[in-house]
């Protein structure tokens, strides 16, 4: 459990085939931020590489949620993906 800008939110492993799992398209997914639940779904066959990679991905999805922050579909997607992949690298140049 976390909290980002007074909400609470929750961190669930799932089984790989739990529909919570599924994109908005029905394709599967290795994890979901679903902002009416206010739960991270995570599939529990990760590695701790990919359960960090996908944490840090769908935790910049809640952060947008809980900030408020409207992007289109595919520009969320782009943040997301943009920390999940460099965010470590641009905090350890700011340490």
């Amino acid at each position: 459990m976390f909290n980002i800008n007074g909400e609470t939110w929750y961190i669930v492993f799932v089984s790989p085939s739990d529909p919570h799992l599924s994109r908005s398209d029905g394709s599967p997914a290795l994890g979901v931020c679903n902002d009416n639940t206010k739960t991270i779904y995570l599939d529990e066959t990760m590695n701790e590489y990919m359960v960090k990679k996908v944490l840090t991905h769908e935790i910049t999805h809640a952060a947008m949620f809980s900030y408020n922050v409207d992007l289109c579909p595919r520009q969320e997607e782009l943040v997301a993906i943009l920390i999940d992949t460099y965010g470590h690298e641009i905090i350890n140049l700011t340490n």
